[in-house]
């Protein structure tokens, strides 16, 4: 999520769900404890052990109940790439992201659904083997969204087109598909969100890593330019043809260009972010967030992004000191091995985070 391997690589293999938007029935609800894990805001409130089901596959998930519940709102929390669990954390990168943004939101009343990807947490593989992992692209990542979306309208009797949805980075891509489907009309949050096509993004931030690596001698130049030709004839291909050349190489199939993720790859990059924004009803109550220090993605990126939803209740977030991650940096400057320290959450993205969601009405 944080350097451009685990950002894509992840997202690739992890994006493989069903097609279907079935819901099945909620599982035996199971009380869960809700440990400190550096949330802004008191934890308050119930999380519900939940299932649903997407052609076939079962997904496990976190229902946020608050004490006193705010009538009328509920939100979908979308985390970012990779085998991201409910929580927004990985193996080895507890990151507790969408843990946070629900303690923020319970602490106002609001309920949240969030779980598990396919190849994270409880939900894991769901039963699918190795070999059909690649049969599943970004469309089966939205579906499947979706069918979560279902069952938080109908364990709250929010309508879907009501509901209001979360999506950071690759997530905001996601929640942004869903907006075209009818969903998230009652509020829509893109935080440090992947705000130009898929493989646009992936080629600028292989080139910042490639510039870095031939400054400092870890790389010569005629490697890294062999690299970027590479990459155009493999964008080129994707764009084209939906598949990888027949040999891929080595350096970018170690950043996730490899055929196992060619259909989740095209299908991503089929989408135009600020397209999709543009699509959006005028009086939809909408939050953006980049920062100064996020890796990943740069303010200059997410311009295009904003300026297609000017027409909507925009609120844009120029943050100074968070994360990609939206952890609490402060004075010190961002490194690669950020997501890798135990940091708390933003207190500038928490702000921002509340004045939206006082916004959000039934």
């Amino acid at each position: 999520m944080h350097t451009i391997g685990r950002w894509l690589t992840g997202a690739a293999l992890a994006a493989l769900l069903s097609t279907s938007t079935g819901v099945a029935p909620a599982a035996a609800v199971t009380r869960m404890p809700l440990p400190f894990v550096g949330s802004s805001a008191a934890q308050s409130g119930t999380d519900t052990e939940v299932t649903f089901d997407s052609d076939g596959l079962t997904f496990h998930a976190s229902l946020r109940t608050p004490v006193h519940s705010r009538p009328g709102v509920a939100v979908l929390l979308l985390p970012g790439s990779g085998p991201t669990d409910r929580n927004g954390s990985q193996t080895g990168l507890k990151a507790d992201t969408m843990r946070r943004i629900a303690d923020d939101l319970a602490a106002q009343g609001i309920t949240s659904l969030r779980f598990d990807k396919l190849g994270s947490g409880a939900t894991g593989l769901a039963g699918l083997s190795p070999d059909r992992l690649p049969e599943y692209g970004f469309t089966s990542q939205a579906d499947h969204a979706q069918a979560a979306a279902e069952l938080l309208a109908d364990r709250t009797g929010v309508p879907v087109d009501r509901l209001a949805v979360v999506g950071h980075s690759e997530g905001a891509l996601t929640a942004l598909e869903l907006t075209a489907r009818g969903i998230a009309h009652g509020g829509l949050a893109l935080l440090a969100p992947l705000p130009i096509r898929y493989l646009d993004l992936l080629t600028a931030q292989l080139n910042t890593q490639l510039d870095a690596a031939v400054r400092s001698g870890q790389l010569p130049i005629s490697d890294a330019d062999a690299a970027r030709t590479t990459l155009r004839e493999s964008i080129e291909s994707l764009r084209q043809t939906g598949r990888l050349p027949a040999n891929p190489d080595p350096l970018l199939a170690s950043i996730g260009l490899v055929h196992a993720n060619a259909r989740f790859l095209a299908e991503a990059d089929a989408l135009d972010p600020p397209a999709l924004a543009a699509a959006i009803g005028d009086g939809t109550h909408v939050l953006v967030t980049c920062s100064d220090k996020d890796l990943n993605i740069s303010c200059d990126q997410v311009g295009a992004l904003r300026d297609a939803l000017d027409h909507t209740e925009l609120r844009f977030a120029h943050l100074a000191n968070a994360s990609h991650l939206l952890d609490e940096l402060g004075p010190f400057p961002p490194s690669r091995i950020d997501p890798l320290v135990p940091l708390p959450e933003s207190t500038e993205f928490a702000g921002v985070l509340h004045e939206w969601a006082l916004g959000l009405t039934g």
